[in-house]
């Protein structure tokens, strides 16, 4: 992770609790040490229950790998994201069923960051959602599973999936989009089952 994004992470409000899974690789303890360094108000802690490993997790958001390069920003942007008085999703429809958004990125793809940080404040604003964000060279299997030809990959409950490269504000438009529809999809399947 570069030094702008680590001196970034000192403009955070509150003490963050950052669960780890796999603290021991050695690229991840550099990592974490990088963390703890940027800013008091970070606390690492282990949690083998974060899978799969190598993990790391802040709240509801899970970060599945080391993150590396243009990761790492945007890991560090989710720092600032969480530990800050971030209230932009206020937008955000009322959010009934739980929504799980996976996405899939590499460590030097420069429009991962701007969906992981768009998706990130969704989370942020409604504990409804999970964000899983994988590194698709480190989870391969999982990434072919998925049928990642494109990164970002965007994958919402199983069921929708988003393929473009785009502004964080559009991320944050077809997510929005995509659980308003999930939403509505779920809601008349119960009606008529």
């Amino acid at each position: 992770m570069n030094g702008r994004a680590f001196s970034e992470i000192k403009s955070i409000k509150r003490e963050i609790g950052i669960g780890v899974n796999s603290a021991d690789a050695p690229e991840m303890e550099s990592f974490l040490e990088k963390l703890r360094s940027a800013s008091p108000l970070i606390k690492i802690e282990e949690d083998a229950e974060i899978t799969p490993a190598p993990a790391l997790r802040i709240e509801n958001i899970y970060y599945h790998g080391v993150p590396k390069h243009k990761e790492a920003e945007a890991f560090a942007e989710i720092v600032k994201i969480v530990g800050s008085a971030y209230e932009g999703a206020e937008e955000l429809p009322a959010i009934e069923r739980e929504v799980e958004i996976k996405i899939f990125t590499t460590p030097t793809c420069r429009y991962c960051p701007k969906a992981v940080v768009a998706a990130a404040k969704l989370a942020k604003a409604s504990d409804k959602i999970s964000l899983h964000i994988y590194d698709a060279t480190e989870f391969s299997e999982l990434a072919d599973a998925y049928e990642v030809s494109s990164v970002p990959k965007i994958v919402i409950n199983d069921v929708v999936f988003i393929e473009i490269q785009t502004t964080e504000r559009k991320y944050m438009e077809l997510i929005q989009k995509a659980m308003e529809h999930i939403e509505e999809h779920q809601y008349y399947s119960s009606e008529h089952a």
